[in-house]
């Protein structure tokens, strides 16, 4: 267990979920510029909402360091352990946007938590489909590409950019969920059906 932690460089990855929900209120007025692509309005995006691309990229990068062999000839459960890390990160992040939206009074602390549990989705479904090269391109890919689309009527994010939508978006929350539950589900088969 104690190899296991080590490879997949655990510490490290905990440290930047940690230094994520540390860095978005300070960066809380700062926006990434973005000119759209689709006409109507261009859609800045905020830095906190941005920012979670960081931690994911460096944890898809950590759950991928040790060779597909390794883990399928293993004894123990290693699929499981990738399931629970991502459980885990999962339970974490929540929790700290939950307690910098209370107690920071932080209204994008909830967008930064579910952002990066629908980043960390889409990049186990790109790495089951695609191999662990695609998967932290993919999660950077996602912001920008939905900031291109722009903003619809009353300067409101379409339905499928759900990265720019408000903290408190039920649509937005649902939509990370569900990548993020399609990708934990995916994520430990990826050992068993190794890709290039």
């Amino acid at each position: 267990m104690t190899w296991w932690l080590r490879v997949h460089m655990v510490h490290l990855s905990f440290a930047c979920v940690l230094a994520c929900f540390v860095l978005a209120p300070l960066l809380a007025g700062s926006a990434l510029p973005v000119p759209s692509l689709m006409g109507g309005f261009g859609a800045g995006i905020p830095l906190p909402l941005v920012l979670p691309v960081a931690p994911v990229c460096v944890l898809l990068h950590a759950m991928s360091r040790a060779p597909a062999e390794a883990d399928v000839t293993a004894v123990r459960p290693v699929g499981s352990y990738r399931t629970f890390m991502f459980g885990c990160v999962a339970l974490v992040t929540v929790s700290l946007g939950l307690i910098e939206a209370q107690w920071l009074d932080f209204g994008l602390g909830l967008g930064t938590a579910r952002n990066l549990v629908g980043y960390l989705g889409v990049g186990l479904i790109v790495q089951h489909f695609l191999g662990s090269m695609y998967g932290p391109p993919a999660v950077a890919a996602v912001p920008v590409v939905c900031a291109l689309i722009g903003l619809g009527p009353g300067r409101r994010p379409y339905p499928l950019a759900w990265p720019l939508h408000e903290g408190a978006s039920v649509l937005a929350a649902a939509a990370a969920l569900g990548l993020f539950a399609v990708g934990a589900v995916l994520g430990p088969r990826r050992t068993a059906e190794s890709h290039p």
